[in-house]
């Protein structure tokens, strides 16, 4: 077999291989997005099972902001108190979470999600940012296992 003939095996498996792995990110996009959905579901509902039921156990969240003296500030966060703190909503309060765009990445069993997002209480606006998701998928499907995210007003 001539060099030339090598070389475009190796190429159109290599295209292949491709093709695959792009299928294959493309099959998990619509579970993990529906993941994010529930999460946003399950705090609008103000339902603490809900919210729960889509973060790993191990889970982080984390936020970034500027403080009012204007000082950058990251608070991290178990999921214990930000389940709490959905479920202590008053019951005269709505929240909703808008996705205006949303970019998935997936290798494997990992996955991130890049999403920003608009934040309102009560439908009136309160701030925006991103959302960083990164994702485990796990025997159960996926799971978020760390969050964090921008605050803007």
């Amino acid at each position: 077999m001539n060099t030339f003939n090598m070389k475009k095996i190796v190429l159109t498996s290599l295209l292949g291989l491709g093709v695959f792995s792009v299928q294959a990110q493309q099959a998990e996009e619509p579970a993990i997005r529906a993941v994010v959905d529930r999460l946003f579901e399950g705090m609008a509902k103000k339902d603490t099972n809900l919210v729960r039921s889509v973060f790993h156990p191990s889970a982080r969240l984390q936020a970034t902001f500027v403080n009012g003296q204007g000082q950058p500030v990251l608070k991290s966060q178990n999921i214990d108190v930000f389940v709490k703190a959905i479920g202590s909503i008053p019951s005269d309060t709505n929240v909703e979470e808008r996705i205006t765009s949303c970019e998935i990445r997936v290798d494997d069993r990992l996955a991130t999600a890049w999403a920003f997002y608009e934040f309102y209480a009560n439908k009136e606006f309160s701030h925006k940012g991103v959302d960083a998701f990164q994702f485990y998928k796990t025997e159960q499907g996926w799971k978020i296992i760390q969050l964090s995210d921008t605050r803007r007003k």
